[in-house]
């Protein structure tokens, strides 16, 4: 229904569903294709019957709301403010704040850009929308750089139509206390005073609502995001959630959907012969390194003689999209050549990131220092030790170097259990006991926290008694 003030004004149910369409999209341009779908779904007609209805919303609105747009379509041109019908919660609301408790949508879409095509996140994103279509609340995990924002935008943006209201985005990045939580969202919301909100008082706007809450980088206020997942969850049920995070939330109804790398070409083979640039142009993360290098070295030829090494650039970034896009962009100074003679100093190497990324991701020594602040001591010195680990190693050797002794096991057991938790630690398919692995970048920086903690000597005695000297 439209309404005037109190009064409904008369209009037909197609002219209504091309007013929807002008609305959702208000200050774009909607093209007449776009509205005919729309309004007559799974039916050919001839544009006149548009310019039929739009003439009538016009008589309707007046002249100046809808814009047309010679030779493209229409566009809703006047500021619209979207909200929901006051029910008894909402008007009383928590806070006692009436219509200052109700929740006007972003005039947009909901989501921020993307600037970058994705590389091989077709299966991922597939199996968000479908766990998303299943499921109320999804968590997205993985280490820091390996795109979770990027799947979790690229998920919302092919399921835009699956809710009433669009998508909302919470970026939590930014916050220091847990109790600036409740603020970010309200202000995501775009609610009256989002500094007085209470979660109570949100949770009762949103009841009624139809959309979906991304909640992105909760890391660091796990706790706090937690709590509002599962008050979102209880009070508004046409909610869903999508949060991104290093670690899972290990919230009531919280389904976790752990980010993998990008896929790498193998390990060559003794006898076999180069991999050529076309091989290797299937694997994702060499697609994501061939565009980068083109990005920053415009006309710099990438040709066979380069897919083995660009192959095991790849290999030692471990497929992460984050590294890989900062050493692509050092190929310009360095060359293929220095780019590879200077890996194992991945920290500083991979320092130099987009000045408009978000400072944690401008460098990866930034991400992982991210990641470190979030770590506990114990969690640290299991870290630093198990940085002497260039391959995969089992829950014994990992036990052994982490524990002060036996009587240290059950904390060593309980460090070790939180970084793989927490995206420090990767575990590794195979039969029998448990593996383990670290990211090499991740390998790279703690070696370093290993050198600075002076313990070093002892560890590296430990392992080499342990295993032995490693090549």
């Amino acid at each position: 229904m439209l309404y005037e003030d109190d009064r409904p004004l008369r209009l037909g149910s197609r002219a209504i569903d091309i007013l929807h369409m002008l609305l959702e999209r208000a200050g774009e341009t909607v093209t007449k294709d776009q509205l005919i779908a729309r309004a007559w779904p799974n039916t050919v007609v001839e544009e006149g019957n548009l310019r039929v209805h739009v003439a009538a919303l016009r008589k309707t609105l007046g002249e100046r709301h809808i814009e047309n747009v010679v030779g493209r379509g229409y566009c809703f041109i006047t500021p619209v403010v979207r909200r929901a019908a006051e029910t008894p919660a909402a008007s009383a609301g928590a806070d006692g704040g009436g219509a200052a408790n109700l929740v006007y949508l972003p005039q947009s879409d909901g989501l921020p850009p993307c600037a970058t095509r994705i590389f091989g996140r077709e299966q991922t994103v597939a199996a968000l929308q479908r766990q998303l279509s299943e499921r109320r609340f999804v968590t997205i995990v993985g280490t820091g750089g390996m795109g979770k924002t990027t799947a979790a935008l690229a998920a919302a943006e092919r399921m835009q139509t699956h809710w009433r209201q669009g998508t909302v985005f919470v970026d939590l990045a930014s916050l220091t206390r847990a109790d600036q939580v409740p603020q970010a969202l309200a202000a995501a919301l775009v609610m009256e005073h989002p500094a007085a909100k209470s979660m109570a008082a949100i949770v009762a706007a949103l009841q009624g609502h139809h959309l979906l809450l991304i909640l992105d980088s909760c890391e660091h206020v796990l706790e706090a995001v937690s709590m509002l997942a599962e008050q979102v969850l209880h009070g508004a049920p046409g909610v869903r959630l999508l949060a991104t995070s290093r670690e899972p939330l290990r919230a009531e109804g919280e389904w976790v959907h752990r980010l993998p790398a990008l896929e790498l070409p193998p390990e060559p083979e003794p006898d076999a012969p180069p991999l050529t640039m076309a091989q290797a142009m299937v694997y994702p993360s060499v697609q994501l390194f061939a565009e980068r290098v083109q990005a920053s070295a415009a006309g710099l030829a990438l040709g066979d003689a380069e897919a083995p090494q660009i192959a095991d650039i790849c290999r030692r970034l471990d497929g992460i999209p984050l590294a890989i896009e900062l050493a692509a962009a050092r190929v310009e100074l360095l060359g293929m050549r220095g780019l590879m003679a200077r890996l194992d100093d991945c920290c500083y190497l991979l320092k130099g990131g987009r000045r408009t990324a978000k400072v944690r991701h401008r460098t990866l020594e930034a991400t992982l220092d991210w990641s470190y602040a979030l770590l506990g001591e114990g969690e640290r010195n299991m870290l630093h030790r198990l940085s002497v680990f260039r391959r995969r190693f089992s829950l014994e050797e990992a036990l052994s170097m982490g524990a002060d002794g036996r009587e240290g096991l059950e904390e060593a057991m309980d460090a070790l259990s939180s970084l793989v938790s927490k995206s420090m630690l990767a575990t590794v398919a195979d039969t029998g006991a448990a593996r383990y692995r670290m990211l090499e970048t991740t390998r790279s920086y703690a070696a370093s926290k290993l050198a600075e903690s002076g313990e070093h000597d002892t560890v590296l005695a430990h392992y080499v008694a342990l295993r032995g000297p490693e090549l």
